[in-house]
């Protein structure tokens, strides 16, 4: 966040909200949309990192996973400028839940890859650390 502030990216270089799928997913229709817009809310001026996004919609007939969607897009819309959205996850599932909703792709004209760490790089990230 605070290098996107830097940049001019984002207005609050120091605010980054972080959520999953029970942050934004209620357990009742016509809930989700206001825990999605009230994280919105708070990330205002920064940044809302949603892990694990994948889960978010976790079948075709995930009602209140898809209006957890269906709101994210809305908001990615409206408040295009005003705050940073990254949906973190894996890669499969994550082309899966851009599938759900055709509109997605649009508001994410970046996506980046990460390969997995094999035990040796992750060995040598530790002994580079302890050092």
């Amino acid at each position: 966040a605070r290098a996107l502030g830097a940049l001019g990216a984002v207005r609050a270089g120091d605010r980054v909200v972080e959520c999953d799928r029970g942050a934004l997913v209620a357990p009742y229709m016509g809930q989700t949309a206001l825990k999605v817009r009230e994280a919105f809310d708070r990330a205002s001026g920064g940044v809302l990192f949603v892990d694990e996004a994948h889960a978010l919609v976790e079948s075709d007939k995930d009602a209140f996973g898809r209006e957890a969607l269906d709101t994210l897009v809305k908001l990615l819309e409206d408040r295009r400028g005003d705050v940073v959205v990254v949906l973190a996850g894996y890669s499969a599932e994550m082309a899966a839940l851009f599938r759900r909703n055709p509109g997605l792709a649009s508001r994410f004209p970046h996506v980046f890859d990460f390969e997995a760490y094999t035990a040796a790089e992750l060995g040598a990230i530790a002994r580079g650390l302890l050092a």
